[in-house]
């Protein structure tokens, strides 16, 4: 059978949950019913389906002898649903949740999760009490690993889906399993709450040592699931929900001490899998900068994308919104995984179907072009994975007002920042995790490493010889103050590299940002002062030029002259206090290093720019990147709008090397809230990019259409024009001649 999943584009899942209370469940689910659906799937082009045997509520869709089957489950959902996709050619997958259900705590209340006050908390979105099962008990051995040994050997699927796994683990407990275990390897109590906020984690050591354990607990809990399936049927393939993210690091811990950030590799799963939540999220941008992440790691990786706004609901949205998802989903070289709901019934939506039927053949024209494609390298954006786990948020941490000034911040905040400007830029980038990024470094004209506070210094030694290698890199913030644990370095591990030393924490929320002259002339707004909320550092100049300089905000803000955050005075509406004519420090600084340079930016830029994507912040930020990797010296540039995404890929076929070129366009409708719809995506026309090649190629070709395309070869450069671009355009580059061989195929 092999690794099917990199081979299968489009996929289905099925969404089952079902409340005690709920009557009539499957109570239409016949074989015959069972049959009519999956001739349906097949005539949709559904390659693989995805269906419940054991839900959030704890419930099994068939006769279980271990768990609790559903109290008016009229029929046997799993196995009749299994047998007609097999009859039908459809490969079956197995949905089973891990750590909620609304029965256990009645025999087993020592497998719940509990407050510090002994109480017993809800499971994920469950409306039950006592429903968060707690992965530090004896639950796996003695009953979901049984459990999953059951449903594999009765149904025999292709693959297992297991969710409400690791994304529900790292929660605080105190059930008598985490005091016994929690003293046995760390040789301590557990920590008392509250559970610090990310400002003041690293701060808290306890709380750290508490995290890194706890998050520790996942590899195992994965390798037993892996073993236990493997064990009945080593061709079942294994993906856990949202494991694999760049913000879902896992730590390896041996005896309770740390031992490295596992790679997603390195967990041992099949193949990577998302359901984006929440509530209307905006798939499109998902998709994007995770996929970015997500092909970097050597797995096939999919994302749902869903009928609905929300789970647990029967809208339909437009199905133009559908194909972007999708297309953006084949751009990144991910594949496809729809989501639909059946009724409480069990039967579907047969217009779902007939909508997905469009969809899928979208794809399915387009699959041909994607198949063995590989990322191609550029720009690298460093997510750190203890960076993205521990540590502080980014953003504006004190000083602008809470109600009118109020921004949602997460620690991702930074990659993801940098991800949209340079995709707003069209600058070819990928997203490297620490290891796979000193594994590849070589390979990159330009490494950023937005404000990564916690880094190896494997990664430290690594960035300093890609420089001096003749290497480019922006540095941004605190990055690298503290190692992989949260561990405050004693000195700064970039003085060498950038020529400077930071020395300590600005005690001014906010600064504002002055370009010297000659930056300042390359910036239609250089004149403009940059309002840059967020932490901001003490310099030590060494041998770095200043390029541009960090104002403080007026003296007269201060109560006193100590500047504690108590004697910070409140400046009409959000608190942003007007710039005084102090120089606190540099906000941006360039630093020569052996044959390469590196840049400091004294700030949280890509983070701001995430949460208001203000044109000065893109601005300074594209003039950066034209001092670092100016237009000329990049392998491609593209005229295009910024709402347009471009991503490159590679691959080596029979025929010759090929460089497949996509083009999105994401236009989404005005709406207030977090609800994305693009329904009506208007035309562009004549998109022109230039791309640096070794050779000229034989032809240039619009896919699917298989439209030659007007082009011209200046010995260096092959200039090409798209006439139209409507929602996806994929431009393939047939003939050229890479340095490099890339390897085809999953």
């Amino acid at each position: 059978m092999g690794n099917w999943i990199g081979r299968t584009f489009r996929k289905l899942h099925l969404d089952y949950h079902q409340p005690a209370w709920m009557e009539g469940v499957a109570g239409a689910f016949t074989l015959e019913e069972a049959r009519k659906q999956a001739g349906m799937f097949k005539e949709a082009g559904i390659e693989a389906v995805e269906f419940f045997a054991y839900d959030h509520y704890g419930h099994a869709f068939y006769p279980s002898r271990i768990a609790p089957v559903h109290p008016n489950l009229k029929s046997d959902y799993t196995g009749l649903m299994s047998r007609a996709l097999k009859e039908a050619g459809i490969r079956t997958i197995l949905y089973l949740n891990a750590f909620t259900t609304i029965h256990l705590h009645k025999n087993h209340p020592e497998w719940m999760r509990r407050n510090e006050d002994g109480t017993m908390p809800r499971g994920a979105w469950l409306q039950h009490d006592a429903s968060h099962v707690c992965i530090a008990t004896g639950y796996l051995k003695e009953y979901f690993l049984p459990l999953l040994q059951e449903a594999v050997r009765r149904h025999e699927p292709d693959g297992i889906w297991i969710d409400a796994g690791s994304w529900m683990v790292e929660y605080p407990c105190y059930c008598q399993s985490c005091h016994e275990r929690y003293k046995e390897d760390m040789g301590c109590e557990l920590p008392t709450g509250p559970m610090p906020e990310a400002g003041v984690e690293l701060d808290h050591p306890d709380w750290i040592r508490w995290r890194l354990w706890r998050r520790g607990l996942i590899a195992p809990y994965v390798k037993d699931l892996i073993r236990t399936i493997k064990e009945i049927s080593p061709e079942t393939l294994v993906a856990e929900n949202n494991l694999g993210k760049y913000f879902y690091g896992v730590p390896k811990i041996e005896q309770g001490q740390f031992v490295k950030w596992l790679t997603p590799r390195e967990l041992g799963l099949d193949w990577l899998s998302c359901d984006p939540v929440h509530f209307g999220a905006n798939h499109e941008m998902i998709f994007s900068r995770e996929g970015r992440y997500q092909a970097t790691t050597g797995l096939p990786f999919d994302y749902m994308n869903e009928r609905f706004h929300g789970w647990g609901e029967w809208q339909i949205r437009s199905h133009t919104d559908w194909k972007l998802e999708m297309a953006t989903i084949l751009a990144v070289g991910a594949r496809g995984f729809f989501a639909d709901q059946p009724y409480p019934d069990g039967t579907v939506e047969p217009t779902v179907y007939r909508d997905l039927k469009q969809v899928y053949s979208f794809v399915k024209d387009r699959e041909a072009f994607t198949f063995g494609a590989q990322p191609v390298p550029e720009v690298a954006v460093l997510a750190s994975l203890a960076s993205n786990v521990l540590g502080p948020t980014a953003g504006a941490e004190w000083g602008r007002d809470k109600h009118w000034g109020a921004l949602p911040k997460y620690r991702t905040d930074r990659v993801d920042g940098a991800s949209l400007w340079l995709t707003e830029a069209g600058i070819q980038h990928l997203i490297y995790d620490e290891e796979t990024l000193r594994n590849q470094i070589d390979r990159q004209s330009l490494v950023i490493i937005p404000d990564q506070c916690l880094l190896e210094e494997a990664t430290i030694t690594a960035l300093e010889q890609y420089v001096e290698a003749g290497g480019q890199l922006i540095v941004t913030g605190r990055s690298g103050l503290w190692n992989e644990q949260g561990e405050r370095r004693a000195t700064d591990p970039f003085a060498t590299l950038l020529g400077l030393s930071r020395t300590g924490v600005l005690p001014a929320p906010l600064h504002y940002w002055r370009a010297d002259p000659n930056m300042a002339a390359h910036m239609e707004y250089g004149q403009i002062r940059l309002q840059a909320w967020g932490t901001a550092m003490e310099l030590a100049m060494g041998n770095a030029e200043s390029l541009a300089d960090l104002l403080e905000p007026v003296d007269t803000v201060w109560r006193s002259e100590a500047r504690e955050r108590s004697d910070w005075r409140h400046y009409t509406t959000v608190g942003a206090a007007p710039a005084g004519a102090k120089v606190a420090a540099s906000a941006v600084t360039l630093h020569a290093y052996g044959k390469g340079q590196a840049m400091y930016l004294n700030g949280d830029l890509f983070a701001l720019y995430y949460l208001e994507g203000h044109r000065l912040i893109r601005e300074w930020l594209t003039s950066c990147l034209d001092i670092m990797l100016p237009a000329a010296a990049r392998k491609i540039q593209v005229r295009k709008p910024l709402h347009v995404e471009m991503n490159m890929t590679e691959r080596t076929t029979e025929a010759g090397h090929e460089t497949i070129v996509h083009f999105l366009n994401y236009f989404a409708q005005k709406r207030p809230g977090y609800v994305i719809h693009n329904e009506e995506i208007p035309p562009i026309y004549d998109l022109e990019f230039r791309m640096r090649m070794d050779t000229m190629p034989t032809r240039v070709v619009l896919q699917p259409e298989g439209t030659e395309l007007v082009w011209d070869w200046d010995g260096e450069h092959v200039n090409v024009r798209i006439p139209c671009l409507e929602l996806h355009a994929i431009v393939h580059i047939q003939g050229s001649n890479a340095k490099e061989e890339v390897a085809c195929g999953l």
